[in-house]
């Protein structure tokens, strides 16, 4: 599957799963929304049907107009709460200083070069390199492939930083990366067929924060019948479905190490946030 169609699905799967969590809470949310909604899914389609080239970027830009239009429209009917983030802007730093690094080491799309800058690799892991666990973490293959994970930092991050203060955010990040790597390793190891296996990036890290929030959604629903809580708890759920689907549609990432990550982010939530 070329970039361009990777693209147009990322858009699709993104407003489908809006889509979805708009007709459960329909009753809570403003008119326009579905509107905007069906525009937007109106003119992915139409971009798909007419333009021969770039559909893909065009139906991109189409799922961006519509965040920034809920965004700003919704600016109206609710009051803005500013999350202090240091950690989450420090990991975001890390991520785009170490993919500067590979630029500098022509190491951006290259698999031997970005094995040579800490990418993680199989038959290395079983040498007992165990540092590439965390260094593949922030390694990146191309711009595009940084931009969206960051931007899932950037959105997942500060509300997780928040609930967990600094520390335990930047050590929940790390374990979550690690730990669905690593399970994504020893499958492949001890699979009927093995294969020496090469992961990198942040998609893990990520979805483990998307694994904690939807815990500590989890804990608030169950403790308070929260909606705010409720409807959390769909777009995490939502976030982690559409991630399996564009998985299963794109055999070249790895869909054990981010449902590792959620589910070990899942998993530290729980702990964390039990009882409370």
């Amino acid at each position: 599957m070329d970039i361009d169609h990777i693209l147009f699905l990322i858009a699709i799967l993104n407003l489908l799963g809006d889509l979805y969590n708009i007709s459960r809470f329909r009753r809570q949310l403003p008119r326009w929304m579905p509107w905007a909604n069906a525009a937007a899914l109106a003119g992915c389609i139409i971009v798909k049907l007419t333009v021969s080239t770039n559909a893909g970027a065009w139906a991109l830009g189409i799922l961006l107009l519509y965040a920034l239009a809920i965004r700003v429209l919704g600016k109206r009917s609710r009051s803005r709460i500013k999350l202090p983030s240091p950690a989450t802007k420090l990991l975001i730093a890390a991520n785009v200083v170490a993919y500067g690094y590979q630029m500098s080491q022509y190491a951006t799309n290259n698999g031997a070069a970005m094995i040579g800058v800490g990418a993680l690799y199989g038959p290395l892991l079983e040498d007992g390199q165990w540092w590439r666990l965390i260094t593949a973490q922030f390694i990146h293959w191309g711009p595009l492939h940084l931009a969206f994970n960051m931007m899932g930092l950037w959105f997942m991050g500060r509300g997780v930083e928040m609930a967990l203060g600094w520390l335990r955010f930047i050590a929940a990040y790390l374990i979550c990366g690690a730990g669905g790597m690593l399970l994504a390793w020893g499958i492949c190891l001890y699979s009927a067929e093995p294969r020496a296996l090469v992961l990198m990036g942040a998609s893990a890290s990520v979805l483990g924060l998307v694994g904690i929030q939807a815990a500590i959604s989890l804990s608030i629903l169950r403790s308070t019948g929260s909606l705010v809580a409720k409807a959390q708890l769909a777009s995490m759920t939502q976030i982690i479905v559409l991630q399996m689907v564009f998985d299963f549609m794109v055999p070249e990432v790895s869909s054990t190490a981010h449902t590792g990550g959620a589910a070990i982010g899942f998993l530290m939530g729980m702990l964390v946030f039990r009882g409370r």
